[in-house]
């Protein structure tokens, strides 16, 4: 039985927590389509083993490979290590390089130019450009800033009543300082990547400059578990009658 969630269950969820299950869903989905590539990857490669072993064993008493084939004087492999090779690591002399592509203009974020100004034998001014220049290309990480949004609530008094009313919060807009992709990154990286809290607040704060200590991590862990609980809960009543992940 095919273990489908529906959009009419995700739809009685709160914005929140809609916004958690696509994240995962969508996590799960590229993992599972992973994992049906290196199972077929697998059963390939000990297709091919099993072969080459068979292959190993073969000799002119257990196959109708000729006698004639195996010198009459040839030694049994042996079992030993093979003696270390003198070669240095890396490629060999004469070995053709590989390098990383260069990525197309199109793609690039910044451009250099860089030209000479002087001949460096007679020191002679150089103008003019070169129509096909060396390109050299780095890759860095950009620098990592948090998208913070502050809402302002403007409390107004009526003239007439001098009753005051304040601004309500967007439809969506979590109450608590932590948006739903951030909840669901947290919930990522202690389900499945296995990080524990101290080491979740830690990745948050000097990789992402996100303020956060265990506790926060904690509060985010049981906000994602409370808005996940009924799928999951549904999850667990199916799981029975599934034999074979899709």
């Amino acid at each position: 039985m095919s273990l489908e969630i529906t959009q009419e269950l995700i739809a009685r969820q709160s914005p929140e927590a809609q916004e958690i299950i696509h994240s995962l869903l969508s996590v799960i989905q590229k993992l599972e389509q992973r994992l049906d590539q290196l199972e077929k990857q697998n059963a390939k490669h000990l297709k091919r083993i099993t072969e080459l072993e068979d292959r190993l064993k073969m000799t002119p008493q257990n196959s109708s490979v000729p006698p004639s084939s195996v010198h009459p004087h040839a030694k049994p492999a042996s079992t030993k290590s093979q003696p270390k090779s003198k070669k240095k690591r890396g490629g060999q002399k004469g070995h053709k390089k590989h390098k990383r592509e260069l990525v197309p203009l199109d793609r690039v974020n910044q451009i250099v130019p860089l030209k000479p100004s002087a001949c460096r034998r007679y020191g002679e001014k150089l103008i003019g450009e070169d129509s096909s220049p060396i390109r050299h290309q780095v890759f860095e990480l950009p620098e990592i800033k948090p998208l913070i949004i502050e809402y302002q609530r403007h409390r107004l008094v009526c003239p007439g009543c001098g009753e005051s009313t304040c601004a309500t919060l967007p439809e969506g807009v979590p109450e608590h300082q932590s948006g739903p992709r951030l909840s669901a990154f947290v919930s990522l990286l202690m389900a499945h990547y296995r990080q524990c809290k101290r080491r979740t607040a830690l990745f948050l704060e000097s990789v992402l400059n996100i303020p956060c200590s265990t506790g926060l991590v904690v509060k985010l862990q049981n906000r994602a578990t409370q808005s996940l609980r009924p799928i999951y809960d549904q999850l667990v009543l199916q799981l029975p009658t599934r034999t074979k992940l899709n």
